[in-house]
């Protein structure tokens, strides 16, 4: 989906070189970031925060895991709807963790956790969201504050190099209000789940986004159905995301919406069966058109309802 870039390292001065290695502690400063071309592999996104703590986008391949190994990571958090892939994780001996924020902010008890986090986990810790650039950085910065690591300040150059719309005023709000923990409040125990109940619209919504992603990457690549995936046609996914968004409606978060959300969303279902339809009629220009109009459908529902 991303193409592979280098490790980037932020500018703030509490933030370390690419060249970080497993066993530098926390306390170990560096005031001279580099950046280091040898650290590239499929990670899109991939910032280095603090000693021992990464952020960037979802882990999804065994190549993932395997950059993620290289960079000697030891846990694994999540804050999308989606969880972890626990057997990956697993295959490179990486612990899973799962504690999903939506993109509205972050609330007390999430900043809570992700500071305990930073504070007892294993290091180097990764975490990310999807794309890696707006919820994942958020939550990773808001942890630090909490941990003692960085300041809100540093939190907010961190969000903006990596990209954090200001779109999502409540991710720049939970950085801009958090404040560092006693020590007693770090160091409560836990559950840190490996997957954490959420809700089906929720989940849906995660592998919505997924699906979209994938039919976006086969539009820029004229589309070619991916060598990989010979199972996984333009004309497959777009049925596949008409199929989901369809049955997303049956789901009780729309009988707690009302109809105004229902109306918006049953007008994308109709944009997603335009793009459907126009690519198995081999319509390859007016499928883009149609994708085109779907992703603003789904901008301006996140705008109203979900932003």
């Amino acid at each position: 989906m991303h193409p592979c870039i280098p490790l980037i390292v932020c500018s703030i001065a509490l933030l370390l070189p690419a060249a970080c290695s497993s066993n530098q502690t926390r306390s170990d400063p560096a005031h001279d970031p580099a950046h280091d071309p040898a650290q590239t592999g499929p990670i899109y996104n991939l910032l280095l925060l603090a000693p021992g703590l990464y952020s960037g986008d979802e882990p999804a391949t065994a190549a993932h895991y395997d950059q993620l190994s290289a960079l000697g990571i030891k846990t694994v958090i999540s804050v999308d709807a989606i969880a972890p892939d626990s057997d990956l994780a697993s295959q490179h001996n990486i612990r899973i963790v799962h504690l999903p924020i939506g993109y509205e902010g972050i609330d007390d008890t999430r900043v809570v956790e992700f500071a305990a986090a930073i504070t007892q986990l294993d290091y180097p810790i990764y975490l990310h969201c999807h794309h890696g650039k707006h919820r994942g950085p958020a939550a990773i910065v808001v942890g630090a504050i909490g941990a003692g690591l960085i300041t809100n300040d540093q939190a907010i150059e961190f969000m903006t190099l990596a990209g954090t719309s200001l779109d999502y005023p409540g991710l720049y709000n939970a950085a801009r209000d958090a404040k560092p923990l006693d020590q007693a409040t770090l160091n409560t125990k836990h559950e840190f789940p490996a997957r954490a109940p959420i809700s089906g619209f929720v989940e849906s919504m995660g592998h919505l986004d997924r699906l979209h992603d994938r039919l976006w990457d086969m539009a820029e690549d004229d589309w070619q159905t991916p060598e990989d995936h010979p199972d996984l046609s333009p004309t497959a996914v777009s049925g596949q995301i008409h199929d989901l968004m369809q049955s997303m409606l049956e789901l009780d978060f729309f009988k707690r919406k009302g109809s105004m959300m229902r109306s918006g969303f049953e007008d994308s279902i109709q944009t997603a069966g335009d793009v459907k339809s126009k690519l198995n009629a081999s319509d390859f220009s007016a499928a883009l058109d149609a994708l085109d109009a779907l992703n603003n459908s789904c901008l301006d529902c996140h705008d109203r309802f979900r932003n």
